[in-house]
């Protein structure tokens, strides 16, 4: 009467860590079957988390292979310059090459560590007016590289549960991508206001805009829409994105109400939903 369970426990000893197929069910004991029925969707749930791992992992040695090729171009002409004007330039060029690579390994840390254990963990109530007035600060050397006018319009605000870090790098990385993909003398509106059970973060700006078929991509890693003429990682939004679901939030991409630019929202729920 034991040999079906024995060889269920065998089969689960002989299996490596990569072997993550669910176990067959069909000689299964029934008194035993909710318990291999509830491991076989922790290995489905594994095999995915893994599968998405090894494809971040793939598309972040890409990411990193080209910077790091750059750097190493210009570090040969560099070594090769014949005037100071020509070494110069090519030293300029690898100052900004490290300047990209490192925020785009401080955006790859970032999203490595949003997972829903460790940022549960850390909730607290937090008031989202100054973690918005600091983002602004903060963002406001960029703007006055290119002359925009950027605007913060408090309308009240409620407190939510959330993580204090991941809050202040959502609303940072929507109000850098407004004024990186903003025309210079434009205007970049950040907008805070309660709305009844929310929390409402909104940021406008004049750009190009995005095409419908391209926003609906645009959460996904290391997207980027062609045309725009800015670099970039491409991971912005997706840790927006990563962000606003950990917290239960509502995040929402569309044309500006005049139809110039980007309207991007979040809407946190009062007590973080959690």
């Amino acid at each position: 009467s034991l040999a079906p369970l024995e060889a269920t426990t065998a089969e689960i000893g002989r299996r490596s860590p990569q072997q993550l197929a669910p176990i067959d069910l069909r000689d299964t004991p029934a008194e035993v079957r909710p318990l291999v029925e509830a491991l076989n969707d922790l290995l489905g749930r594994l095999q995915s988390a893994f599968e998405g791992e090894r494809r971040f992992t793939a598309n972040a040695a890409h990411e990193l292979r080209t910077p790091l090729a750059g750097l190493k171009a210009q570090a040969q002409v560099a070594l090769r310059a014949s005037d100071d004007g020509q070494r110069r330039q090519a030293l300029t060029q690898i100052v900004e090459g490290v300047d990209r690579a490192t925020h785009l390994v401080e955006q790859l840390l970032m999203l490595a560590r949003l997972d829903p254990d460790s940022a549960s963990a850390r909730y607290e109530v937090t008031a989202l007016a100054p973690i918005a007035r600091d983002a602004i600060a903060e963002q406001a050397p960029a703007a006055l590289g290119k002359d925009i006018d950027l605007s913060l319009s408090e309308q009240g605000s409620d407190a939510v549960l959330g993580d204090r870090t991941a809050l202040s790098v959502l609303l940072r990385n929507l109000i850098d991508n407004a004024i990186r993909y903003s025309p210079a003398h434009s205007a970049v509106e950040v907008a805070l206001a309660a709305s009844g059970t929310e929390t409402v973060f909104t940021v406008r700006d004049q750009g190009p805009g995005i095409p419908a078929e391209a926003r609906a991509h645009l959460g996904e890693r290391f997207f980027r829409v062609l045309g725009s003429g800015e670099t970039g990682s491409g991971l912005g939004l997706s840790i927006v994105q990563r962000i606003a679901e950990l917290h239960h939030a509502a995040f929402d991409l569309a044309p500006n109400l005049d139809g110039r630019g980007l309207c991007t929202t979040v809407r946190l729920p009062l007590g973080g939903g959690v």
